[in-house]
């Protein structure tokens, strides 16, 4: 299955069936995590990582995001959220669910 990256110049991104050691893990963010940039951040760093999902607002003011792939990955992807100095993440909190079919990566209600 392929799917198009419009941000790379329509170059084509190849995703995989989920790997054995793949991983999907809900996400809770809270802080100040929306009209900073957040989704348009994590949707870009999570498509260049290939690790598939979504990422959304919540009405109380916190963003939810479902991230599948490596979990040195996803850490990363974590890691990385948290070192963007408008983003002022206060809490962050985790759960693995079911892995689900992979493609690119969402921006949803954006």
């Amino acid at each position: 299955m392929m799917f198009w990256n419009r941000k790379k110049q329509n170059q084509p991104i190849q995703y995989e069936k989920p790997k054995p050691d793949d991983v999907r893990i809900a996400v809770h963010f809270t802080g100040i995590v929306q009209g900073v940039g957040f989704l348009v951040e994590m949707w870009r760093r999570a498509n260049e990582m290939r690790l598939s999902g979504w990422v959304r607002n919540n009405l109380d003011g916190s963003v939810d995001a479902n991230l599948q792939g490596n979990i040195k990955k996803i850490d990363t992807l974590l890691e990385q959220m948290q070192q963007i100095p408008r983003i002022q993440i206060e809490r962050i909190d985790t759960q693995q669910i079911p892995l689900q079919d992979n493609g690119p990566f969402e921006m949803l209600n954006y």
